[in-house]
């Protein structure tokens, strides 16, 4: 269900600072230094034609919560801090993002229990930047309550929701093939699913993206096993979570932490730093001949308010104080360049 309505002017307020992504939880890989690179001198660029690439990033963002009977703060300090995260993410204009909610029960669980089984969550389970009332329908699809089983599960009920039966029923239209992939668990306990060890959820997880480990981006609220002082409700340690979290190279954001509002902005500014600053070109390009617009305005060589190109990497990287205000909703990047090739 999705009804038109600009979500982005529901959280129109002054930016998040932007924090330094290192210090976010979930960072597999450091943001880009934004300092030209220019190819090696023993490189040649042969000619071969006019290029034009759309950038229009889209990430689509999964929040599994636990729904066991210890949750009820979590949720709520989740639910009173959560415009800080959607404000952050909606102020970059370019991203296309859809929010869903899943809970920790696969089974057993009572029928007070609001979805569970990999069934996403709410009336609205898909939330993008048209939904009228996003940011009420999000809150109240995060707190699950605290019906649900006390296994807690997060790998298996993801599987569930993003595979058939449930990807084409229940679940239509929340995931894109072409879009990125960031899942954040929620939890104070550890995963406990059945079907899946962390290495082959972490496989399916890349498997869903063709191997491309920068389209999947994992995040993970908890309580680390360095913290002894954010009570775990007699809960064991994240021992398969942390596990996972190394996998992606990722650190937590800690479940008790005092500054827990800055902390998922400082999330949601990394995710939108990783979905929404680097284009990856599909042919190596002539430097000098970039051009970059996005709407009707030509963005700059700058590596802050305008774009530079790495050609290691052959991307062109866009600055993080561009004024994504300048255009309309909706506006998109376009890239036109000479393509070339690398001789040896």
């Amino acid at each position: 269900m999705s009804m038109h309505f600009d979500l982005s002017k529901i959280f129109k307020s002054a930016l998040v600072p932007l924090v330094a992504a290192a210090v976010v939880a979930g960072c597999s890989e450091k943001s880009p230094k934004l300092v030209p690179l220019v190819p090696k001198k023993d490189e040649k660029i042969r000619d071969s034609g006019d290029e034009t690439f759309t950038f229009n990033p889209r990430v689509d963002v999964l929040f599994v919560v636990d729904d066991s009977g210890s949750m009820e703060i979590h949720q709520q300090n989740l639910i009173k801090n959560i415009e800080a995260f959607t404000r952050e993410l909606a102020s970059n204009k370019i991203l296309d993002y859809h929010f869903g909610v899943l809970t920790s029960s696969m089974s057993d669980f009572s029928s007070g229990a609001k979805g569970g089984a990999g069934k996403l969550v709410g009336s609205t389970t898909v939330i993008d930047r048209q939904t009228a009332g996003g940011l009420t329908i999000l809150r109240d699809n995060l707190h699950v309550g605290t019906k649900g089983s006390g296994q807690e599960m997060f790998f298996d009920p993801v599987k569930a929701a993003l595979t058939p039966p449930l990807l084409n029923a229940e679940n239509k239209g929340f995931y894109r093939e072409n879009a990125h992939l960031a899942v954040i668990f929620i939890t104070d306990a550890d995963d406990q699913s059945e079907d899946l060890s962390v290495k082959s959820y972490y496989q399916f997880l890349l498997d869903l993206k063709m191997g491309d480990p920068k389209k999947v981006i994992h995040y993970g609220i908890y309580i680390p096993t360095a913290n002894t002082t954010c009570s775990r409700s007699g809960e064991g340690e994240p021992e398969r979570i942390e596990e996972l979290m190394g996998l992606f190279a990722a650190n937590p954001l800690e479940l008790c932490d005092v500054n827990f509002g800055q902390k998922l902005a400082e999330l949601a500014f990394d995710l939108g730093n990783r979905v929404g600053r680097v284009m990856y070109l599909s042919r190596p390009a002539v430097p000098e001949s970039i051009q970059v617009t996005y709407g009707s305005s030509v963005l700059p060589n700058d590596s802050e308010k305008g774009w530079i190109y790495d050609s290691y990497r052959n991307a062109v990287i866009f600055g993080d104080k561009i004024d994504w205000e300048s255009q309309p909703t909706g506006s998109t990047i376009e890239v036109n360049f000479i393509a070339g090739q690398y001789d040896e």
